[in-house]
């Protein structure tokens, strides 16, 4: 198997010099012309257009995030003529994927770019906080742990959206002997099973039940997460995941371990309700799951499997764990939800603009500041898109003050910048929170990001005061 290491935004590079980045470059084959042909098929394409074990967050969160369905995962450039020129460019993507089969067979891991780790701890620790997950108390190891693992993690969040919509239900045909007929008449076996007459009548009954193949499919799931070293924790994360698990659980009295294999084959086909949209995204999640030893890396020719996460999307959930307790404001501006009027007449809206002209800061604190998230590096300053949509949403909100946050990696000495601003006045604040580059393992990077994150509140609590 190939297997080839890179970070999101890469700005192209060549697969050779993948292929020596790879933390197993001993194991790496030679980039050949079958895995030029297996990158090829998912290379440039869409995330919506692939299919297979592909779970891409926050799109399988909610389709609302449908910008995300348009990106591929990676574009390639070059002709398998030239093999040592084909080069890679990724996106704000990051996580791992896997396609091909065989000879062909390729494995691609994207890390955070703000991490120089091996391991990534950048990635662990945000998907941690933004979780809602305990994973800091897990002894769980970023190194040595299979990376399909942070499938467990996701449950609770994608579980939870789920419930929200109700306990999915099916039509379920019974088959019944007695005097209460509720259904149509089975004539062939009346008369095997009621000659002589007893009073009792043979009939089908078609109703609504809770106990079917999908939720048997989240029950096996719940199970084989209850084997795992971090299981109990997960389950019990919240009150909310604990009282889906205990519903999922009471309503699924078919439950068998030794039928797992058989509900995986029943859930082979994607389900597709009207109403209960986010069970799609978690049957995908459990068959993701359940198929642990599959998945990783080893699905058929035509097939892609894989972890993906929105970096951007990230970043901002992350920061929203931060800022939230300082009493920021967060819109969800990819739902169209906290939203604030531009215009101070509803009239003067819709005759500007019949979608009605709102406005969403990144985060924001009444009367005091607006924050834009930046999951970019801003060494060299603020792109003029972003300076002015800052500024503008500034003015409509009566604020003087704002500022753009972006990781910084450390591999400059960058101190924060403030700018003032002519005309209205305010002032513009450009700040880095720092990344830890010299962590040894996970918990020692969560104790240095957590100091990280105190520097950050006493830099807000210093820009109000002065």
């Amino acid at each position: 198997m190939l297997r080839l290491k890179t970070t999101d935004n890469n700005c192209s590079q060549k697969v050779s010099d993948l292929i020596k980045k790879s933390s197993r470059a001993e194991d790496s084959e030679t980039f050949s012309v079958a895995h030029h042909s297996s990158l090829s098929r998912i290379a440039n394409v869409p995330l919506k257009e692939l299919s297979g074990n592909l779970l891409v967050f926050p799109y399988e969160i909610d389709k609302s995030y449908g910008a995300i369905g348009e990106l591929p995962i990676f574009e390639m450039c070059g002709c398998p003529e030239n093999l040592s020129e084909v080069k890679i460019k990724t996106g704000n993507l990051m996580g791992f994927v896997g396609v091909g089969s065989g000879g062909g067979a390729v494995q691609l891991e994207i890390a955070s770019r703000f991490s120089r780790s091996e391991n990534d701890f950048f990635l662990h620790y945000m998907l941690g906080k933004v979780l809602g997950e305990n994973l800091f108390r897990l002894n769980y190891d970023a190194s040595s742990g299979s990376v399909f693992d942070l499938l467990c993690f996701m449950f609770p969040l994608v579980l939870k959206n789920a419930v929200r919509q109700g306990i999915f239900k099916t039509y379920r045909t019974f088959e019944r002997n007695d005097a209460n007929v509720k259904g149509s008449l089975n004539l062939s076996r009346h008369i095997r099973q009621n000659i002589p007459f007893g009073g009792k009548i043979a009939y089908n009954e078609r109703t609504q039940v809770f106990d079917n193949p999908l939720t048997e499919l989240v029950r096996h799931t719940i199970e084989f997460i209850r084997t795992k070293p971090f299981g109990k924790s997960i389950l019990n994360s919240d009150s909310d995941t604990k009282s889906a698990v205990s519903q999922l659980v009471e309503l699924t009295q078919n439950y068998s371990f030794h039928e797992r294999q058989k509900i995986i084959s029943e859930n082979a086909k994607p389900v597709s309700h009207p109403f209960f949209t986010k069970w799609k995204p978690l049957q995908k999640l459990c068959l993701a799951i359940l198929n642990h030893s599959k998945i990783n890396y080893h699905s058929g020719e035509k097939s892609v499997c894989g972890l993906l996460f929105d970096g951007a999307w990230l970043w901002e959930e992350y920061l929203n764990t931060i800022l939230r307790p300082l009493g920021f404001v967060h819109p969800e501006n990819k739902k169209h939800k906290g939203g604030l009027k531009m215009f101070a007449n509803d009239i003067d809206e819709l005759t500007f603009d019949k979608d009605f002209r709102r406005i969403y800061p990144d985060f924001y604190k009444k009367d005091e500041y607006i924050l834009d998230a930046k999951y970019k590096r801003l060494l060299n300053g603020v792109g003029r898109e972003d300076l002015y949509q800052v500024v503008a949403y500034m003015h409509t909100m009566k604020i003087f003050r704002g500022g753009f946050i972006f990781p910084d990696d450390g591999r400059t000495d960058f101190e924060n910048r403030r700018y003032n601003l002519a005309g209205y006045g305010g002032t513009l604040d450009v700040i880095g929170m720092k990344i830890p580059q010299n962590a040894e393992s996970l918990q020692e990077f969560c104790e240095l990001m957590k100091s990280e994150e105190e520097k950050f509140a006493d830099l807000f609590f210093n820009l109000w005061s002065s």
